[in-house]
């Protein structure tokens, strides 16, 4: 599916090839701001989280209820979100906090169980916790000398390479792509779980 325009922006995303796009430029931001090429972005660490794992926290944070009981996301993506509402959700994650909740860690949630906002916090908080379980394992392997080279159940361990690996599957086309439109709270689940694995 190729992209006719630049995308730098949740507003300008109408479509699956806009968020592709856009998914890429998120991708390309966080680089910069990691390797400190930018120096606005270097200084300003907190608007890019600089792991996966912190990403899925922050995420977690952001599809949680706020103090006064009513849902950040319900004005934005209410039941389903739209390319621009996953869009504006990624834009908000990037100065979210994380929100580590152990309640939450454990749950073992499946893409498939996934129909709402609050199945996705628990998706999310699942990802999470396999990615630093996914993480230790491979630092384990490598601290006993051992190959540890296309390691475990996740294909990247930047952030940037996850975000470009999600952003190439997005934009790609197969019958399995059929599912993505319109965006559900279940089709978000099922990108999440392939940007997992797809290289």
């Amino acid at each position: 599916m190729p992209a006719s325009r630049n995308i730098d922006s949740w507003q300008q995303v109408d479509s699956r090839a806009d968020f592709a796009v856009y998914l890429r430029f998120l991708a390309f931001d966080c680089e910069r701001a990691c390797s400190g090429q930018d120096s606005e972005a270097s200084t300003a660490q907190h608007r890019t989280h600089r792991s996966i794992n912190g990403f899925l926290w922050g995420w977690v944070r952001l599809l949680g209820s706020r103090l006064d009981g009513t849902d950040l996301l319900h004005e934005e993506a209410p039941g389903q979100p739209g390319w621009r509402g996953l869009a504006y959700q990624l834009d908000t994650v990037r100065t979210t906090p994380p929100g580590f909740n152990c309640a939450l860690a454990d749950s073992g949630t499946k893409p498939e169980e996934v129909d709402a906002a609050r199945d996705l916090r628990w998706y999310a908080a699942t990802l999470a916790t396999d990615f630093a379980r996914d993480q230790r394992e491979r630092q384990a392997r490598i601290d006993r000398g051992e190959w540890a080279g296309d390691g475990g159940s996740w294909a990247h361990s930047t952030l940037y390479d996850w975000l470009a690996s999600w952003a190439a599957w997005v934009g790609a086309n197969s019958p399995l792509h059929a599912q993505l439109d319109p965006v559900t709270w279940k089709s978000i689940a099922l990108q999440l779980s392939v940007a997992r694995i797809y290289e």
